[in-house]
């Protein structure tokens, strides 16, 4: 999936939601798709801030090096960051005891 946005603070939250209904279509879990949210808004936060950015394509794809992962690209003609999220990222022991 390929998106091409202005480099606005509303795109960063209408490209998350892009983003979570290509993963659900890709039948990715919960915590991959809230993980990948926030993954998106570090990448796109700092770019949209930026004076000199004033659009962004952001491609998911699945990993190819990566089983089980999505692959997070970012691009805006002078910068090209990528990130990989693994289905589901680890997680701290606390994640796993319910009242923390």
């Amino acid at each position: 999936m390929y998106v091409c946005m202005p480099a606005d603070h509303d795109s960063i939250r209408h490209t998350q939601r892009v983003v979570a209904a290509e993963l659900r279509l890709q039948h990715c879990p919960p915590e991959q798709i809230a993980d990948t949210q926030r993954v998106v808004a570090d990448l796109l936060g700092p770019l949209c801030q930026a004076a000199d950015v004033h659009q962004y394509g952001l491609t998911i794809q699945q990993s190819p090096t990566t089983p089980g992962a999505v692959r997070v690209s970012v691009n805006t003609g002078d910068t090209n960051m990528q990130s990989e999220i693994p289905i589901p990222r680890p997680r701290p022991p606390t994640d796993d005891i319910q009242g923390l």
